[in-house]
């Protein structure tokens, strides 16, 4: 008599092959979504402070970037109190602006008032943002 079918024991073996397959691949997949999470929040980082930079050419106020640490997000307010932007980042970062001065704030030409840059100690990395003296934007360093 013919079989149809698979036995017992072959349908447990490749089940547990397949278990085993998934259990090593979570934790990759959770990195990676860590490292997408980071590069996003710094490219809208990035886009922020270009919005700043334009605004200040047009903007008769003063427009600057505060970071709360305490509650786990950055604001772009303008002089009068006005909340523009309010942008939050993971609660497990580090960050750390001793560096930075007096915060982030452009002229009416679009340069930076004062340059410094901001620690940010992610889950998977150390990142410098950079806000150099006259070129108006700033750039990450990956360390």
């Amino acid at each position: 008599m013919r079989k149809n079918g698979f036995t017992l024991l072959e349908v447990i073996f490749v089940l547990g092959i397949w278990s085993l397959l998934i259990l090593l691949s979570a934790p990759i997949q959770f990195s990676i979504l860590d490292k997408q999470a980071e590069e996003q929040f710094f490219r809208t980082f990035e886009s922020d402070i270009l919005l700043m930079q334009s605004m200040s050419y047009a903007a008769n106020h003063k427009i600057e970037l505060k970071i709360n640490k305490n509650n786990n997000h950055y604001t772009i307010e303008i002089d009068n109190g006005k909340t523009l932007i309010e942008r939050a980042f993971p609660s497990d970062w580090k960050i750390d602006e001793r560096l930075l001065g007096k915060g982030v704030s452009f002229n009416k030409l679009g340069t930076i008032k004062q340059p410094g840059r901001i620690k940010v100690v992610t889950t998977t990395s150390t990142y410098h943002i950079v806000f150099p003296l006259g070129k108006g934007r700033c750039y990450i360093e990956k360390q």
